[in-house]
């Protein structure tokens, strides 16, 4: 590999001129009746800013470009040609190829210049450049392992790139510019999406590339990546330095399960393969699918970064899927006893994981005779194992406290949101109020005072009481925003929470950026207006306040009445997802999804506070 340099040589012939030897059509014999050797040019391209030559010489003359009069700045490179050794019966191709790549304008023409011993410096005619090649059989030869050089001239990923790289030896030897690791892969079938994780050090400007079987390629320039102590002490002294951010998570649309993975750099030895591994399969359950997810290792502090380019790309296909399959699942629907002709408001309590506060309920409401009068009451059962128990604890219930009351079932988990959305479905009520099975009133005339509100003050489009803990402290006195910079996310905060209610800086109906969803009352026609519950979230966290937003970003007020107050015992089926770890990465996979949605709204509010 060499650089033509000098600029001050004189010319046998002018670029172009009448005369000049033609090195593309047939060998150009050099010296007396070819006694120094032969030279060909075997193929020319403009590739972008590129100009890229490849033949062979006998001669073991030192060859440039020129173009406009000036000669280029070329990298050349020497490529085995055992057909030209055979040909002239030489003892050895090894040098007898070359290729040389400069960079040059489009309109330029370019020519071929070399000197022979004690000669002047020879340039060929102008060469006729192909713009468009086709990468075809027999190019290898006269390319060689040049090829890895003509990568840069098109764009990586593309079909161009893919083409090229395809033409690529395979190098047995290890590569000096990269080392990697695949610790592992999933792919899920349903969606084709999947994700790969690993290590990877490698010298600035390598290209590094994943490849499936189906010839797929995947940048690792997207993928999530952070810093590894343990690559940093393994690999650094090989490099010199390591990478900061070895480690990386890679989404990889279009994966199968299945599927032999490869990682690969490109050298001007060839393509490597650093490392490979079989790809396994992503449960088709968000849920599940979000366990294997977030026990890739990543810091609490950094997960905030890796949701959006990973995590929510791969886990909303999975939501979506699940979600597409409702509309065509039989709903069953159990009415007991005579409910209100014309309800002016639906209770819509949604049941997971545990039914005992049931009937804790259905004696507050057999004690409260408006909401008797006025109000329909729906169960949504969103839990498999509690179908059948409950469809007999239902009977006994009604039984005993004479209370009408729906239950439905949708024939699959859904989710709070998903829930929800089906017991509105069912609904006949000109108001909803969506309550939470945990959640207890404290006193008759609760509901008649929130749909009062609804009535009397048009801007409002949600209100909520205060809630307690079993021991009487605030839980829920309205909601704000708060910033948890060592996560990177907005949160959802109570700022009355634990207090003594007489501490409660609200004394009458107060308009406050958002309200919980634990026992939240609304008109239906705005809850049908701004699309229902966002079923976009995972298991269960932020669907409250996203609605709140939703009904502000349509010009209406959210609001909290103190004067109501009821017990909640909090969050009893999110806790039944488990250790407190995978609870903090859901709960920053979904603020991530909601402070995406509503930034403008949340950082407002905390300006203006």
């Amino acid at each position: 590999m060499s650089f033509f340099r000098n600029t001050n040589s004189k010319l046998n012939e002018a670029p172009g001129a009448s005369g000049a030897p033609d090195v593309q059509t047939k060998p150009l014999a050099l010296g007396k009746n070819g006694s120094t050797g032969q030279i060909k040019v075997d193929l020319a391209y403009r590739l972008g800013s590129l100009t890229v030559v490849a033949g062979w010489s006998t001669a073991g003359v030192e060859l440039g470009l020129r173009a406009a009069g000036r000669v280029l700045q070329v990298r050349r490179q020497a490529v085995p040609r055992p057909d030209v050794a055979t040909h002239f019966n030489l003892p050895s191709g090894a040098d007898l190829g070359f290729v040389l790549v400069a960079e040059s304008a489009g309109d330029d023409a370019v020519t071929l210049c070399w000197r022979e011993h004690g000669q002047a410096e020879t340039v060929s005619q102008p060469l006729v450049l192909e713009t468009q090649p086709k990468w075809r059989d027999g190019m290898q030869a006269p390319l060689g392992s040049a090829l890895a050089l003509l990568c840069a001239a098109f764009r990586p990923h593309t079909d161009e790139w893919k083409d090229l790289v395809a033409q690529l030896p395979s190098s047995t030897t290890p590569c000096e510019n990269a080392r990697a690791f695949l610790e592992g892969a999933s792919a899920c079938a349903q969606t084709e999406e999947g994700v790969a994780w690993g290590w990877l050090v490698h010298t600035p400007g390598t290209q590094v590339w994943l490849e499936d079987d189906a010839g797929h390629t995947y940048p690792l320039d997207k993928a999530f990546r952070r810093y590894r102590q343990d690559v940093y002490d393994a690999v650094g002294h090989e490099f010199g330095h390591a990478d900061r951010e070895a480690g990386f998570v890679l989404r990889l649309p279009g994966l199968k399960p299945g599927s032999r993975l490869r990682l690969k750099a490109l050298s001007e030895a060839g393509v490597h393969l650093l490392s490979e591994t079989s790809c396994g399969t992503l449960p088709a359950d968000p849920v599940a699918a979000a366990r294997l997810l977030f026990n890739v290792y990543c810091p609490l502090s950094e997960m905030h970064r890796r949701v959006g380019l990973v995590d929510e790309p791969v886990l909303a296909p999975l939501i979506q899927y699940r979600q597409d399959m409702w509309d065509e699942l039989p709903v069953q629907v159990k009415r007991l006893g005579a409910a209100v002709e014309r309800p002016l408001v639906s209770l819509i309590i949604p049941l997971y994981g545990r039914t005992d506060f049931v009937e804790h309920q259905l004696i507050e409401f057999a004690q409260d005779a408006w909401l008797q009068s006025h109000a329909e009451i729906i169960y949504v059962v969103d839990d498999p194992k509690l179908v059948e128990p409950f469809a007999a604890q239902a009977e006994a219930l009604f039984r005993l406290y004479r209370l009408p009351f729906t239950w439905v079932w949708g024939s699959v988990n859904r989710g709070f949101s998903g829930a929800n959305n089906l017991g509105a479905r069912q609904a006949r009520g000109e108001h909803l109020l969506f309550l939470n099975s945990d959640a207890f009133p404290q006193a008759p005339g609760w509901l008649e005072s929130l749909l009062a509100v609804l009535q009397s003050r048009p801007d409002v489009g949600a209100v909520a009481p205060r809630l307690v803990f079993g021991d009487g402290a605030i839980q829920h006195a309205g909601m704000r925003f708060m910033r948890r910079d060592e996560l990177g996310v907005w949160v959802n905060h109570h700022p009355c929470m634990g207090l003594d209610p007489a501490l409660d800086p609200a004394q009458e109906l107060t308009i406050v950026p958002a309200v919980t969803g634990a026992c939240l009352a609304l008109r239906r026609t705005d809850f049908d207006r701004v699309g229902g519950w966002d079923t976009g979230y995972l298991v269960g966290d932020f669907e409250d306040s996203d609605l709140c937003l939703k009904l502000r970003e349509a010009g209406l007020n959210v609001a909290y009445l103190p004067s109501v107050q009821l017990t909640h015992l909090e969050r009893q089926s999110f806790k039944l997802l488990g250790q407190d770890d995978l609870r903090t990465r859901v709960v920053i996979y979904n603020a991530v999804r909601h402070q995406n949605r509503w930034r403008h709204l949340i950082e407002a509010e905390a300006t203006a506070a």
